[in-house]
């Protein structure tokens, strides 16, 4: 039997590169050479995970759920040399630099590393790497689906 009431089961409030639904999802992983920002777009080259700008769309960094330190505020990053978990399969809440509507097509923008919809005019875009499952203005967070092989 199927719950009626997800919402009773699941937080609404999702937070930037939490992973956002209960359906499957695929996560690896990667060194981190540059920061990589939690819901920023990643690639990797020669084993290497970084913001994509020039390479392949990898995934989407995952956020993580503690802090290195008892002291430490929880910091939205991953800095070189720590493992960072990438999402390949599966919806994530990430930034969108642009208006988004729920069913569009999404791309990276390069220049940022974070998202926008394929009709953007941006000349620094990628090819289209998923949809958005949600409708959100400029600077908001978005739910994203991907699915990578």
């Amino acid at each position: 039997m199927s719950i009626p009431t997800g919402q009773e089961y699941m937080m609404p409030e999702l937070g930037l590169g939490k992973i956002a639904s209960y359906q499957r999802s695929q996560v690896d992983s990667a060194a981190v050479k540059k920061d990589i920002n939690f819901g920023q777009a990643v690639q990797v080259i020669d084993e290497e995970a970084s913001p994509l700008t020039t390479g392949d769309f990898y995934g989407v960094a995952v956020a993580k759920n503690y802090v290195d330190e008892y002291t430490d505020d929880k910091a939205g990053v991953y800095k070189p040399s720590e493992a960072v978990p990438v999402l390949r399969q599966g919806t994530i809440t990430v930034i969108v630099d642009e208006d988004v509507k729920s069913g569009e097509k999404a791309v990276v923008n390069t220049a940022t590393s974070n998202f926008l919809p394929s009709t953007t005019a941006k000349t620094t875009k990628t090819e289209v790497v998923g949809v958005f499952k949600s409708t959100t203005s400029k600077d908001g967070l978005a739910k994203l689906e991907i699915n990578l092989p």
